[in-house]
């Protein structure tokens, strides 16, 4: 848990001794008993971390009858015990994100959709139909919409100024550009891989560009075997970028906030990243970064991009249905969404005027207003039980001799595993 205790525990002082005094200058300090909200979220930087408590600070203070108790967490341990949490916990509202993880929590009664009344409060805030759509799960929606971002390539500008190079949009002209990285004593690209998901999002994008996204969610619901040729060539056109050394090694195993620092002294020229990591930029370098989309690889296929999309769930333990729909009422209506955008370096759900740019650029919400089609990302689209496989896949993957017929294979045999009868997770 990463929040404040002292400062928790100072503000829950001050909201009790405030309820106190209401109910004692009512004559009701026997019934005045203040409402409960527990709220369970993910901190993965700073700036979002005091979004979330300047937001949940000024709730409090609007709403004295009503006392907080909020959770926050880094993202890995946070997504490794979300199911376990709903099963036991109380939270009212949680952190999560859209895609197979949320039908799965939907599909296990862990969840409860949100009411008519919240859908048009929705609707009337002007969220985005997508958005509201995009937790649609037989029939009920079952997330309320925070904010979604972008995924591309990030880049040095004064690098690609010095070796006269432009952001490259087709296959050709990408491997032309590392190339000309290389060539100039700059190691192509970086990737930090402990976590998995870092790694992952380049099979998502070669998959899409190469395959498709019809056959991708073929894929990633399990519905498709991971030794098909079509599979295999996406994974021989990574291998055949690490084989010629355009990856970091000293990257590989690190956690995704190592690499960007490499990006800064120009000692990698492209990161595959998400918009989100402008939250991060240091000041002086801030205005240098540039962001461009996943080139093109196969030609007349539309472009298919990821688009995250993050949402509160109403935990179907949850015991304060009316502390937490005014919680939902307040973001929806007080520009507190905004907030966590600006923090997070993200798109606002909200049809919003007053929503500054992103620091990246007019480039980051250009690729999803060009893109034919969206996916969540992997590790939210996939089948629960491959994803596992794949991370553990790639790591082995990204080490020499990246060998593409041994990670196929290794997937494939989980994926069989998973669907013989009377298998459990």
């Amino acid at each position: 848990m990463m929040h404040n205790i002292r400062t928790s525990s100072a503000f829950h002082l001050k909201r009790w001794l405030a309820s106190a005094l209401l109910c004692a200058g009512l004559g009701l300090s026997a019934v005045c008993a203040a409402e409960q909200l527990v709220i369970d979220y993910v901190v993965s930087n700073s700036p979002q971390r005091n979004a979330w408590l300047g937001i949940i600070n000024q709730f409090a203070a609007a709403n004295p009858d009503i006392q907080v108790e909020h959770h926050g967490y880094p993202q890995e341990q946070y997504k490794r015990d979300f199911s376990a949490r709903l099963t036991t916990g109380r939270a009212d509202l949680a952190f999560w994100y859209a895609g197979e993880r949320l039908r799965d929590a939907a599909k296990n009664k862990l969840l409860s959709p949100l009411d008519g009344e919240l859908l048009t409060q929705l609707k009337k805030k002007k969220f985005a139909p997508a958005a509201i759509e995009g937790t649609r799960i037989d029939g009920e929606v079952y997330g309320f919409p925070l904010y979604y971002y972008a995924w591309g390539f990030l880049y040095r500008k004064s690098l690609f100024e010095r070796l006269d190079l432009r952001p490259p949009a087709s296959w050709s002209e990408f491997l032309q550009t590392c190339e000309r990285l290389q060539a100039a004593g700059v190691t192509p690209l970086a990737v930090g891989a402990k976590s998995g998901w870092p790694a992952v999002a380049w099979f998502d994008y070669l998959n899409l560009r190469i395959n498709g996204i019809d056959f991708h969610r073929k894929l990633l619901r399990g519905d498709a075997s991971f030794g098909d040729a079509r599979v295999r060539q996406v994974f021989d056109t990574w291998s055949d970028l690490l084989r010629k050394g355009y990856f970091l090694e000293a990257t590989m195993e690190q956690e995704p906030d190592r690499v960007p620092p490499y990006l800064y002294r120009d000692h990698v020229g492209m990161v595959l990243t998400a918009s989100f990591v402008a939250a991060k930029f240091p000041a002086a370098v801030a205005a240098d970064m540039g962001f461009f989309a996943f080139p093109n690889y196969t030609p007349n296929l539309p472009a298919y991009e990821e688009a995250p999309l993050d949402v509160l769930v109403l935990p179907a333990r949850g015991l304060n249905t009316h502390a937490r729909n005014r919680f939902l009422a307040f973001l929806a209506d007080g520009g507190a969404l905004r907030q966590i955008a600006e923090a997070d370096q993200t798109f606002s759900v909200q049809a919003d005027p007053a929503t500054p740019p992103n620091l990246l650029g007019e480039a980051t919400s250009a690729i999803l207003a060009g893109a034919a089609g969206l996916t969540y990302f992997f590790d939210r689209d996939a089948r629960a039980d491959l994803v596992a496989p794949v991370y553990e896949g790639l790591r082995q993957f990204l080490k020499p001799p990246h060998d593409t017929g041994l990670l196929v294979r290794s997937i494939e045999s989980a994926r069989q595993k998973t669907r013989m009868p009377g298998y459990r997770q």
